[in-house]
């Protein structure tokens, strides 16, 4: 019996509210938050991540990116990162690693990729660390654009539309 009315209980308490459901998301970090609505107050609209644990928006240089901020565990950073897209074995195989390399070179701009679970295809990201420390509007906006033009400048690299 005493199953039964614990069984009970513990169902009534998930229905009333009383106990969180292992799916429901983490309440947005207040950094995050501050940093989405200097994004917005620059004129952009975002997008928050199911998990409030990211955002993005549209950025429009030469071509147009979708922009996603992360923040650290500990509020001093954020990441900003750009999805330029998946190479399979025959681009990969094409990719000029070095030039990547020194393109990465640029302070806090870098290249980075991440395997596929099929083993044979890889994302590759363009990146930029953002300290949060003293951020202001016209510095944000200004990071952005320094991001955007490393980018377009290094598209040759990267595009694979533009290789030969």
């Amino acid at each position: 019996m005493k199953k039964h009315v614990l069984g009970w209980g513990l169902a009534l308490a998930i229905a009333s509210g009383g106990i969180a459901a292992a799916d429901t998301p983490t309440p947005e970090d207040p950094v995050l938050a501050k940093l989405q609505q200097m994004v917005g107050n620059l004129g952009y609209s975002t997008t928050t991540a199911s998990d409030n644990e990211s955002f993005g928006f549209q950025w429009q240089t030469n071509y147009t990116y979708t922009v996603n901020f992360e923040v650290s565990k500990d509020d001093t950073l954020a990441y900003a990162y750009v999805r330029l897209g998946t190479l399979g074995p025959d681009k990969l195989a094409k990719l000029d690693y070095a030039t990547l390399l020194e393109d990465s070179d640029t302070g806090d701009f870098y290249f980075s990729m991440e395997k596929q679970s099929d083993g044979k295809t890889e994302v590759l990201y363009g990146n930029m660390v953002v300290p949060m420390s003293g951020l202001t509007p016209a510095g944000l906006r200004g990071l952005l654009q320094s991001m955007g033009d490393k980018l377009d400048h290094s598209a040759a690299t990267w595009d694979s539309s533009l290789w030969k």
